[in-house]
C-alpha cells in the first residue's frame, strides 16, 4: 500500500482544503495517510524545511505537492505507482 504523508500545521486554510482532497482520494486510490503537524515538538527539522510552505504531500517518501493538491495529478501518480 502506498504512503502518503502530509505535512500540516494548526489554523491553516490550505492544509484543511488538501486535507479534503486527500480523504475523497482516499476513497478511490486506498493508501496510508501519515499527518505530520509541522510545529509538533521533535518536527523541528519538518518546520525548518517547510515553514510557510505548507501543505506538501509526500508519496511513498518523495514530495509530489506544495502548497496545494492537484487531486487528479495525485490520483493520476498513485495509479502509475501501482502500475510500476
Amino acid at each position: 500500500m502506498h504512503q502518503v504523508t502530509f505535512f500540516t500545521k494548526p489554523d491553516c486554510s490550505l492544509c484543511h482544503a488538501a486535507m479534503y482532497v486527500l480523504r475523497r482520494l482516499r476513497a478511490r486510490h486506498p493508501f496510508d495517510l501519515r499527518k505530520v503537524d509541522i510545529t509538533a515538538p521533535g518536527n523541528e527539522a519538518w518546520h525548518q524545511a517547510y515553514g510557510e510552505h505548507i501543505p506538501v504531500v509526500h508519496l511513498n517518501g518523495r514530495e509530489v505537492f506544495r502548497h496545494c493538491i492537484d487531486e487528479h495529478g495525485l490520483g493520476d501518480l498513485l495509479c502509475n505507482a501501482d502500475a510500476k
